[in-house]
């Protein structure tokens, strides 16, 4: 029920002539006094702002502020999205279409029927101008005829997105009566979609077509591939051809365009950026190479600049750039993460890291050192360690003492009779170098690319001379040591000479 108006001498006159609705029941008193507030963000009360600063004020403030330097360069603008669509994880901001499965088929069946019938209906001795007339009319035939079948394949999918409830099963169908499909669970979606498509016959589905383009651009060996497939029908073609040079130079501008389209750029190599003198020449290529595939060359050329020019600045930042691109261990496969870890192991532990391991293996020590005050117990537990720790750093040094086999393996069959930790790490460093020549030799494009990657992790994950670096280096050392002494190894174990006191064999 409308509310009595208050017969008020002052009122606005606004409230009056206002057409109210069901809001009138519950807060149409507010519509009332509306036009005496300002309904904005900022306080209309002028006692609540704070003075505002005069020119100067400001001037001095820009003045305290910190310099900024703002990157200007072409990447940082292009950097957010791809040019083409070449992953699902990372779509371009802008909307596009591409072709279904379907729509490529009728494409194909159109220019089949156009051939076929244009042979069949068009009269060999009628004028160029008939024939290109007849031809006309055969394709806009073909064109419509191809429309209308697409035009019924949407309209099916569309039927059966429309017809949920006498297509899909229980407890779909009660999901789908219940709820609408857009507020689904995504995966009850993604299973009324799979079961709707089963549903529309094979030559309605409109599935999305593989686009050899992207592929070419995602990944070298699609790319390979597609230009093999390009220089065999080439050399199908020439064969038929014969000495006619009109059909031998369609067939090279065909094959030129087909392999335009799988590798746009094939002049930029390693070879041609390494020759390159000019920098524009080399700027080009690295924008060219950005919109296409952000290919790995860009770096090549990075550096290449950066020789040109004479600055070593310029190489370091490519280098600390390629290994920003190359994500190191997410990227790892199977095989390089088996690497990875004979790599860790390899890698000596310093002392701190020896006693957290040790603790971690041994609770019962974590306890002595925390609580015992048993100083002749606490000395044991310290020979113990300094001994343990001084082994792993005499093997170590054996091992980067040369880089032949022989007297690697000679400077650690001596080292181990010393003591019985030095037997215990020269038994660690020969069982690691087995591992890693098995898998070497099992996986060797594996081990190279794990090599790479774990530079590039150095490289990233450290500042010029860290110590992450100094360890990635070592372990690629100690890779190196190992590999070379492998081969000068024993089959049989050496029996040690050394005489171990009673203080070694009770251990904690």
């Amino acid at each position: 029920m409308r509310r009595a108006i208050a017969s008020v001498g002052a009122r606005a006159p606004v409230a009056r002539d206002q057409r109210r609705g069901c809001v009138d029941k519950w807060y149409g008193h507010l519509i009332d006094i509306a036009p005496l507030y300002d309904w904005s963000d900022s306080d209309p009360h002028e006692a609540h702002r704070g003075r505002k600063r005069t020119p100067v004020e400001t001037a001095i403030e820009l003045k305290r502020l910190p310099k900024v330097e703002f990157v200007s360069m072409w990447e940082v603008d292009n950097s957010e999205r791809p040019r083409l669509w070449h992953s699902d994880k990372n779509p371009p901001i802008y909307d596009f279409w591409a072709p279904s499965a379907l729509e490529q088929r009728l494409d194909r069946e159109v220019d089949a029927n156009l051939v076929a019938r244009a042979a069949r209906e068009i009269p060999k001795d009628a004028p160029d101008d008939v024939k290109d007339r007849l031809c006309n009319d055969i394709h806009e035939e073909e064109l419509v005829t191809k429309d209308d079948r697409l035009q019924r394949a949407k309209k099916v999918n569309w039927f059966a997105h429309a017809n949920m409830m006498d297509i899909l099963p229980d407890p779909l169908r009660e999901k789908v009566r219940l709820d609408i499909f857009e507020d689904l669970h995504i995966i009850d979606r993604q299973e009324i979609r799979g079961i709707l498509k089963e549903w529309v016959p094979m030559k309605y589905r409109l599935e999305p077509a593989p686009d050899g383009r992207k592929m070419a651009i995602e990944s070298g060996a699609h790319r390979t591939q597609f230009l093999e497939a390009v220089e065999k029908v080439k050399a199908q073609f020439e064969a038929e051809a014969g000495s006619d040079p009109a059909k031998k130079e369609a067939i090279a501008e065909m094959s030129a365009f087909y392999s335009h389209q799988y590798d746009p750029y094939p002049q930029i190599t390693e070879e041609s950026i390494k020759k390159c003198t000019d920098l524009a020449q080399l700027e080009q290529w690295a924008r060219d190479l950005f919109y296409y595939n952000g290919s790995s060359l860009i770096f090549s050329i990075y550096k290449r600049a950066g020789e040109i020019r004479n600055a070593a600045a310029v190489s370091e930042f490519a280098t600390t750039l390629e290994a920003e691109f190359q994500d190191q261990v997410i990227d790892f496969e199977d095989e390089e993460r088996e690497f990875y870890e004979l790599f860790g192991k390899c890698i000596p532990l310093t002392e701190k890291e020896f006693l957290q391991k040790q603790m971690a293996e041994n609770p019962v020590l974590e306890e002595t050192l925390k609580h015992s005050s048993d100083i002749h117990v606490l000395e044991e537990i310290e020979s113990f360690y300094n001994e343990h720790v001084d082994a792993e750093k005499d093997v170590v040094e054996g091992l980067l003492s040369s880089t032949e086999g022989a007297k690697l393996c000679s400077a650690l069959t001596e080292t181990e009779g010393k003591s019985n930790a030095h037997f215990i790490a020269v038994r660690k460093y020969k069982t690691l170098a087995t591992e890693l020549q098995l898998l070497s030799e099992k996986n060797p494009a594996e081990y190279d690319s794990f090599r790479k990657k774990v530079t590039a992790m150095g490289n990233h994950y450290a500042q010029p001379n860290a110590p992450f670096r100094a360890r990635v280096v070592l372990g690629l050392r100690m890779f190196e040591s190992l590999l070379a002494m492998e081969p000068h190894m024993s089959m049989e174990e050496p029996t040690s000479t050394y005489e171990y006191p009673h203080r070694h064999t009770a251990r904690v």
